[in-house]
């Protein structure tokens, strides 16, 4: 590592020791003497606020942010449990637009860029043009959404100096495998500024809560917004799903045999708009003593094909993306796992074994798109990697958070 990039980590680990000492002092510790006192609001505070699974930091040019991800209600929540799992990403050296970084995609609107409405953002749905095709062709109910704001924009932005809160928005956006949907539970962006030293670095201006005090008294007595009734058992069983993917201890075993109960059905069938979930059926090759095909799911399109649905680990053992700049690829684990959907795509490339999948099933497949769900968002840090995605054929990646961030966009 250069003398340059080493200065740079520095200052970052610095900046963010900086964040967390200031949010814990100012606003957590706060929080959690109120609740100490008043116990019967940790019925209704939002748990992620105290117990996240991850605090993500977002370092921008003129905003940095902090995004809580976990469970909004957890059953053993503990309100002295203070360790935090922190990942950092860092904007502040690229061209790239600070909120579509976080978000993951771009506007493609042709008409104006908008401001994101100063201070409390509260249930917000906003897709990009490609994305509200994609929803409206699926069926998408706007009627049944609480609040949309604008359409074909070209971007989003963030005034310089001003403070927002963004909880429980979503956003819509698409690649070249289809819809993205971007899930914000509880996201704090606050004004950044650095500011040119006399002798070359740099100093950092970040601003916090105007009245860490006031505002804790505030959030402490908040309560998260919940689906209607009617989808709320749902949520309820898509909050079990969370807490199995997210255990200790945990095999692909368990995660499939979750979702194929036909009570968890929907969350597969909402998350890539699918009819119908088969699941673990073994496919016996037409001429060939290869070992038989058993894909996890197969999922039915509303025009009558299906595709194939693959999982793999929430936690990755290294880093999704290896080698140097310009030869990047996926890791050897990675890599491992499409091979083995390669010989999915192998096997009804043959019609032969397309139809004995059909007279013994009712399934048709041809050239079915094959997804693999691995990891979490936070472990695919490289923009590359989306670029190495579109080099394979019908194949596409969908981490866990991308998962349950379509199936909570529709319960809601």
């Amino acid at each position: 590592m250069s003398e340059i990039s080493q200065n740079i980590e520095k200052y970052l680990k610095q900046l963010v020791d900086a964040i967390i000492e200031k949010m814990s002092t100012g606003y957590w510790d706060k929080m959690r003497e109120i609740l100490r006192k008043e116990p019967y609001l940790k019925k209704t505070f939002p748990h992620l606020l105290l117990n996240p699974e991850k605090l993500v930091i977002y370092i921008g040019k003129k905003h940095w942010a902090i995004e809580y991800i976990g469970a909004t209600y957890q059953e053993n929540f503990d309100v002295d449990n203070d360790e935090l799992s922190i990942r950092l990403f860092d904007y502040s050296r690229t061209s790239e637009d600070f909120f579509e970084a976080i978000l993951g995609f771009n506007f493609d609107g042709s008409s104006i860029r908008i401001p994101l409405p100063e201070g409390t953002n509260q249930d917000l749905y906003i897709p990009t043009n490609s994305a509200d095709d994609i929803l409206y062709e699926n069926g998408w109910n706007y009627a049944a959404q609480s609040m949309m704001l604008s359409y074909n924009i070209a971007g989003i932005d963030l005034t310089e100096k001003e403070h927002y809160r963004l909880i429980n928005c979503f956003f819509y956006g698409t690649n070249s495998h289809g819809l993205i949907t971007r899930h914000i539970k509880w996201m704090e962006i606050f004004p950044y500024e650095v500011v040119p030293h006399d002798i070359g670095m740099s100093k950092s201006k970040i601003s916090f809560f105007r009245d860490f005090k006031n505002q804790a008294l505030r959030d402490v007595e908040s309560e998260f917004p919940i689906p209607p009734d009617l989808q709320y058992d749902r949520l309820v069983r898509l909050n079990r799903f969370v807490e199995l993917f997210s255990a200790a201890y945990l095999s692909e075993l368990e995660i499939t045999s979750f979702l194929a109960e036909p009570e968890n059905q929907f969350i597969l069938k909402m998350a890539f708009f699918a009819k119908e979930v088969h699941s673990e059926l073994e496919c016996h090759w037409a001429e060939s003593k290869n070992k038989a095909i058993r894909p996890d799911f197969f999922i039915t399109n509303p025009n009558g094909y299906s595709d194939i649905v693959e999982f793999k680990m929430p936690y990755l053992k290294n880093s999704t993306v290896v080698g140097t700049e310009n030869r990047e690829t996926f890791s050897a684990e990675i890599n491992s796992y499409i091979s083995q959907t390669r010989v999915y795509a192998k096997y009804f490339d043959d019609p032969r074994n397309r139809e004995h999948v059909f007279n013994k099933y009712g399934i048709k497949v041809l050239y079915p798109k094959r997804w693999l769900v691995v990891g979490r968002r936070w472990m695919f840090d490289n923009d590359n990697w989306r670029e190495i995605e579109n080099e394979f054929r019908d194949f596409a990646i969908r981490t866990y958070d991308d998962l349950i961030d379509g199936v909570v966009s529709q319960l809601y």
